[in-house]
């Protein structure tokens, strides 16, 4: 693209050139000072993926490496059952760093204050207590629910009185920035700020190639750059990666407020041409809090029928109302919900900026004729 072109002429002077070797350079930096100023925080570090950088900040917390003896337990962290360390990280956590993992509140349900004290204060009653209290907003496998900001608040002030830093798993704050601002009138910086160390990601919703970064104070973050390349995040160059990052954060960063207005008015329609059609479209949450939800269907069909109309829309329209089907049976599928029985699959769903453009009788439109196809198949 020609921006990512003149910022390699402009980073390096040349197209050819190396802007930065092992984490280290002018452009590099002024890019981490960027993301570092929009969270509010001192200093950021940019990390080719975000495994590594939520468990650089895990290192951190716990003040690893931890010397283990029959007398000293092992650190503990604090997070939900839904989160993706524990879903999909082979146990980084524990296999790699050691930690115990405190679950806090119920896999199903928005995690609490009261799930967090829960546990802090069993904690205290022997003498202990967590390394950190990792937090995810929104909570992805929720269908991006996310804890409203008293929620956030509270948990803040259980951190203060119990002596624990909390982590901000922010992989999709730039999606939900947005709805604190208008239900708590909080920019994104006054959510981080209730946050010791945040983690933000750039390949989802601002279409970065990879990359992450992971922002706190100036010591928290000297502490965590020797943990890249302990990781083995810290490749010779990460300008590649670190250029799609910046241009996305750039070109969309500004996008996820109407992208969120765009779903949540898409969803009611949806679900009112479903029941038109003798069908089911089951959001969840029902009302999107974020430009991304999971929605369900396919009562009394099997995935190939709803697959096959699926593509006769696509074939016939040109438009493709869902990428893939999962199983609301998969024990992963954390958001299903009461009624799943009769809408026994799931697809994510999360808007990019070109679906704000798009006229909302387009997709009222496909999803018409997808009902009617499955229905004729039927008949």
């Amino acid at each position: 693209m020609a921006v990512a072109a003149e910022e390699v002429e402009h980073a390096s002077g040349s197209s050819s050139a190396v802007v930065d070797a092992y984490g280290t350079g002018s452009w590099l930096a002024a890019f981490e000072a960027e993301i570092a100023a929009a969270l509010g925080k001192e200093s950021a570090l940019f990390i080719p993926t975000g495994v590594a950088a939520q468990n650089m900040a895990l290192a951190v917390h716990a003040q690893l490496p931890f010397r283990k003896s029959r007398t000293t337990p092992a650190p503990s962290f604090v997070l939900h059952k839904s989160s993706h360390l524990e879903l999909y990280e082979e146990s980084a956590y524990s296999e790699l760093l050691s930690l115990t993992p405190i679950f806090a509140g119920e896999a199903r349900r928005p995690l609490t204050a009261a799930d967090v004290e829960q546990q802090l204060a069993r904690l205290a009653a022997v003498g202990s207590a967590p390394a950190c209290i990792l937090v995810e907003v929104p909570m992805r496998e929720l269908g991006c629910v996310t804890p409203p900001w008293e929620e956030l608040v509270a948990i803040k002030a259980l951190g203060r009185k119990y002596g624990v830093p909390l982590h901000l798993d922010g992989a999709r704050l730039w999606e939900i920035a947005p709805f604190y601002a208008e239900t708590a009138g909080c920019s994104m910086g006054e959510v981080a700020a209730l946050f010791d160390s945040v983690y933000v990601s750039f390949y989802k919703g601002l279409g970065g190639l990879t990359g992450a970064v992971l922002a706190g104070d100036t010591a928290f973050i000297e502490r965590a750059a020797p943990w890249r390349r302990r990781f083995g995040a810290n490749p010779y160059t990460s300008f590649p990666y670190a250029l799609s990052c910046r241009s996305g954060f750039a070109r969309w960063s500004d996008t996820f407020g109407a992208r969120w207005h765009k779903l949540r008015g898409l969803a009611p329609l949806l679900r009112e041409v479903a029941a038109e059609e003798g069908g089911v479209l089951t959001f969840v949450p029902e009302t999107p809090t974020c430009c991304q939800s999971h929605v369900f269907l396919g009562e009394g069909f099997t995935l190939d029928a709803l697959d096959a109309a699926r593509d006769a829309v696509d074939a016939e329209h040109g438009r493709r109302v869902y990428e893939r089907l999962r199983s609301a049976d998969d024990p992963l599928c954390l958001s299903r919900p009461v009624d799943a029985t009769s809408t026994p699959f799931y697809f994510e769903w999360s808007l990019g900026p070109a679906h704000v453009e798009v006229d909302d009788s387009v997709f009222v439109d496909a999803w018409r004729a997808f009902f009617v196809t499955l229905r004729s198949g039927r008949e």
